[in-house]
């Protein structure tokens, strides 16, 4: 598997969908990869404003957001949502000089009670550029950055994260990129891509 193109292995991917998708809201987020997702690609976060309405505030994560009644499909929402948040929109022509495709779809992730009042299930769509697109972030973000996926594929720099919860402190696995750190449900679907390539990170749940 690990001579295999990541690209190769996303656009194969058999993703879980979740049959609650029928009945319970809908957001989907947009996971860009830069040089075509081959050797040495990067992966594009944002990290998102303060807002005291946002369950995910001021977190890492990637652009995305919430189905609306007028997307074609949560794909459709996935690539409105970047368009929106960080400008690029993977459709509009004079962003084909950067090869932009999308690649597969990785497994829905449902939010956890802790996060939300209501589930809603994610959906992760994977897409892959030859090079960086010019980006212009949108109120909701506070900062975009491009981590290399070699980062991540180096089991030695995950880190732990001691979260409060119902006056507990649970451990969860996270990764420290500069100031940045990702966890929680970015990091679940990170890991997805990194099993892809065959790299072997334990399993864990959410609180």
């Amino acid at each position: 598997m690990q001579s295999r193109k990541l690209s190769e292995l996303l656009v194969g991917h058999k993703a879980k969908k979740r049959l609650s998708r029928y009945w319970c809201k809908r957001s989907s987020v947009a996971i860009v990869f830069d040089q075509q997702a081959g050797e040495g690609a990067s992966i594009l976060m944002i990290k998102r404003a303060e807002h005291k309405d946002d369950p995910w505030s001021g977190h890492m994560a990637f652009p995305g957001g919430r189905r609306e009644s007028f997307d074609r499909n949560s794909l459709a929402t996935a690539k409105r949502e970047m368009h929106e948040e960080v400008g690029f929109d993977i459709d509009d022509a004079e962003h084909r000089h950067l090869n932009g495709e999308w690649l597969g779809r990785l497994s829905d992730i449902r939010t956890a009670p802790r996060v939300t009042s209501k589930a809603m299930v994610v959906s992760p769509y994977t897409f892959a550029v030859s090079d960086r697109p010019v980006l212009d972030a949108n109120y909701e973000v506070a900062e975009t950055v491009w981590i290399p996926f070699a980062f991540f594929a180096d089991i030695k720099n995950r880190d732990i994260y001691e979260l409060e919860y119902q006056q507990k402190k649970i451990a969860l696995p996270c990764y420290r990129y500069n100031d940045k750190m990702i966890w929680g449900m970015s990091l679940l679907m990170i890991d997805e891509v990194l099993r892809l390539r065959g790299i072997d990170v334990p399993e864990w749940k959410r609180v």
